[in-house]
């Protein structure tokens, strides 16, 4: 039997004009209300509840967009270097006991999730094969490039294979 994760019945009571609203966007989403009140839980869980605790901000597309692009190539590559590198470890500490591929993958996979950027993944040959579409441009995939092979190496002691193609990024982390 596949692991099957244990289940629980709990009741919330919810203004109707919320659950109404809940409703509207599950039905959007194409998924039941109990899915889609169980991916928001879900996303509070994995990412949510630490935003705050960790220093990060929303910020609009438009604005990272405009002031990546008024960077240099060397200057995005230095501050995922030496500035994000060194907060986003210390990120992946403070939510996770252990660093292992699939924890890395999980906390990447929340903050992009949560970043509204498409992402899949597969596990092919004992690697993961991870993919990652956004619309900010080529310095923003240079720097999501730059952040996750240098994370990985740090984090996890591993190197991880990189291609960029316009706005679409795929790792294999070996």
């Amino acid at each position: 039997m596949p692991d099957e994760k244990k289940t629980e019945t709990v009741t919330f009571r919810l203004p109707s004009s919320m659950i109404e609203e809940l409703r509207a966007d599950a039905e959007t989403e194409g998924v039941s209300l109990n899915n889609f009140v169980a991916k928001i839980f879900s996303n509070h869980l994995q990412w949510e509840r630490y935003e705050r605790k960790v220093g990060l901000l929303p910020m609009t597309e438009a604005f990272i967009k405009e002031v990546l692009d008024q960077l240099t190539d060397e200057e995005v590559v230095n501050l995922a270097q030496k500035v994000e590198k060194e907060k986003f470890k210390n990120i992946l500490a403070f939510m996770k006991d252990e660093q292992g591929v699939s924890d890395f993958i999980e906390m990447l996979r929340a903050w992009l999730t949560v970043s509204w950027m498409q992402q899949s993944i597969e596990v092919r040959d004992g690697k993961y094969h991870f993919k990652i579409q956004h619309s900010l441009g080529a310095k923003w995939s240079l720097y999501v490039k730059t952040l996750i092979t240098e994370l990985s190496q740090d984090v996890l002691g591993k190197k991880v294979q990189a291609k960029t193609v316009g706005n679409t990024l795929s790792f294999a982390f070996l």
